[in-house]
């Protein structure tokens, strides 16, 4: 069995000024940002500092665009794995069910996969296995 450490919340933000209000009001800084085309949306991520990071999710279209009425708002947690795949089959062993068939390339140098939330009571987990 894998073990699983929090890597990040992730929160949908309407557009980026309100990321960067977000992260200013409490002193976040930015790390990296990248664009998802298979979910349309861009991430950018704060620094660690010794915890675990936050990704703000700006959606420019498709389903995300909607959320919690455009207004946004916590949106998953993500989960670090040694290996995606791997932790797919684990999980489809315990009757939960994911979102992609295979891993997706992530925002960094990460591929992810997601357990759906009628499968993990009501939670939306994404699952990280680092590629650097």
């Amino acid at each position: 069995m894998q073990t699983y450490n929090l890597h990040h919340v992730g929160i949908i933000m309407p557009d980026e000024k309100m990321a960067d209000a977000f992260a200013k009001l409490f002193g976040l800084e930015e790390d990296y940002r990248g664009y998802v085309p298979e979910y349309h949306s861009l991430c950018i991520f704060t620094k660690r500092n010794g915890g675990s990071a936050v990704e703000f999710v700006i959606p420019d279209g498709g389903n995300l665009t909607d959320y919690n009425k455009g207004k946004g708002g916590i949106h998953h947690i993500a989960l670090l794995v040694k290996d995606v795949k791997a932790a797919k089959e684990e999980l489809n062993q315990k009757g939960l069910q994911l979102l992609e068939e295979v891993p997706v390339k992530g925002a960094g140098e990460f591929v992810v996969n997601f357990v759906r939330p009628r499968s993990a009571y009501g939670i939306l987990v994404e699952f990280i296995e680092e590629t650097k």
